[in-house]
This record gives C-alpha cells, structure tokens and sequence, in this order.
C-alpha cells in the first residue's frame, strides 16, 4: 500500500463522501474500479464512511464501506434475514455477497442522486446542466436577478428595482456621398433611453472581510460569475454601490455650509459609487 492510500485508510473517518471520491479520481481510480459496501452491524454508528480498502490484484481498486446499505443497522430487509444469518453460518458468505453485490448499485445510485455532478449517465456535462437549468428562468425579471447578485454577494444587501436608464450610441460621422438620410445623426453621439433594472448593493463597511475594497470585489464577482450567465440573455443594468460606514470628505459646493450639512437636511448621507452601466449582451 502507498504512503497516501495508507494515510487515507486511517483517516478515513474525517473524510465526507464528496471529498473522498474526488481524492480517489485524482489518483487515477476510475469511477470503475471503485466499489461500495455496506458495513454489517446492527449498531447506529456515528459516521457514514465506516472504511476503506485498497486492492491490487487481480485489478486495482478500492472498497469504501458504508453504514448503510442492506447489512446495516438501517438496512431496509425485515429482520427474518438477519435472524437466519444469526441460526446459520453455512450460507452466510454467500448471503454477505449478494448483498454486496446489490449493495455497490443502490450505493452508487443514492450518490448519484445526492452528487449529480458525478452522474455521466443522466448528466455527461454537469457545467452544461446547470447552464441549461439556469436559462429556464426568467432573469431579466426582477425577482430572478434579485436572488441572482444575492447569492453573488451574501455579505451584503440586495435591492433591485425597474429603471428608465439613459444610454449613448457611438454614431458615424457624416461623409458627403456616402451616408444615407436615416443611417447617420449630426454628432458623434446619439441618446437613448432604455427600460432596465437598477441594482444597488447596501455595504457596511469600504473593506470585505478579506481586506479587499468593495468597488475591486464587486467588478471581480460581475465579471467571473454573473456577466458570463447574463450575456446570453442581454439586459440593460445599473449597478450602484451604497457605502454606508465609509469617512466623508469635506467638500464645498453650492447651497452648501460647511459644517454644518447634515444638520440642514437632518438626513445621513451615503457615497453612491457607480460600478456599472449599460447593456450586457452577446454583442455588447
């Protein structure tokens, strides 16, 4: 036995399932050469893996044994089996295989139904899945994104909202000749206005737990996990952070009296950072 299969046996109770298995993959044991047992007991146990065993001939694989399963203490079968196992030892090996047998299949499928990422049968791209559940809702509605940017950002709070937000067109510059009435407008730019959603993130602090400043952290989040879902569907955003507990500067301006601002209004002010706006598409 290798140094790392003879660690993984004795700290095999430390081990949850998902872990376990995605260790054995990356140490080149195919989803073939590993097999499930269940642990003959009629005591309850206190873990769900009871051990593990690593084989080498005639092939190499490895036994993980269950609590569960039919030779269990929660076993399924009525106690008349386990009775004729306790009055006659003759059969016994033979009865421990079958269930073993049976055993490896109904394991497998209940993984299968708790690690669906592991299912090649019903699911060959997990990554796909997902993608394909995702695009059944809705989310350019309001509620949809609402659940989206919060599971995004659970350290903070969410508010989405409809908007009439303003947008600019980038517009070619007249050529006598050769523009077209209607294809073209006096200027380099054209206005427009759009029905979208604004989204403004509530934060207490201007740090994230890990030090890192809100505005850094939020454009990493929208670029690595919600703008590649939202592309596909297209849909025009503001995205406007609130900070609540961050220092103010001191600034003059018209109807303003130093000093004394907060007692004119009588209402706390917040920075509003804008971290985005405009239209995310496929052809943006």
């Amino acid at each position: 036995m290798k140094a790392l299969e003879k660690k993984i046996a004795e700290r095999i109770h430390e081990f949850d399932v998902i872990s376990l298995l995605r260790l054995l993959y990356s140490m080149d044991y195919s989803p073939d050469t590993v097999s499930f047992r269940s642990n003959d007991s009629i005591c309850s146990q206190t873990g769900l893996i009871s051990g593990i065993s690593f084989a080498a001939e005639p092939f190499r694989r490895v036994i993980i044994t269950f609590n569960l399963g039919l030779l269990s203490a929660q076993s399924p079968l009525p106690q008349y089996f386990r009775n004729i196992m306790e009055q006659s030892e003759k059969d016994n090996a033979f009865f421990v295989n079958l269930c073993g047998y049976l055993d490896h299949y109904l394991i497998k499928d209940y993984l299968q139904n708790i690690y669906p990422e592991f299912n090649t049968c019903y699911f060959p791209d997990w990554t796909r899945a997902k993608q394909d559940y995702l695009n059944i809702l809705n989310l350019k509605s309001s509620s949809a994104l609402h659940w989206l940017f919060q599971i995004t950002f659970p350290e903070i709070t969410v508010r989405v909202e409809n908007a009439v937000l303003d947008g600019e067109i980038k517009t070619e510059a007249i050529r006598l000749g050769k523009t077209m009435l209607g294809d073209a407008v006096f200027g380099k730019k054209t206005d427009y206005l759009v029905q979208g959603r604004r989204v403004t993130l509530f934060a207490g602090s201007e740090m994230t737990y890990t030090q890192v400043p809100w505005p850094r952290e939020i454009e990493q989040r929208l670029n690595d996990l919600l703008f590649p879902v939202l592309r596909p569907v297209g849909i025009d955003l503001e995205i406007i952070l609130v900070l609540k507990a961050q220092k103010k500067w001191i600034r003059l301006h018209d109807e303003s009296f130093l000093g004394y601002d907060r007692m004119k209004t009588g209402e706390d002010t917040y920075r509003s950072i804008r971290i985005f706006k405009g239209h995310i598409g496929e052809l943006q």
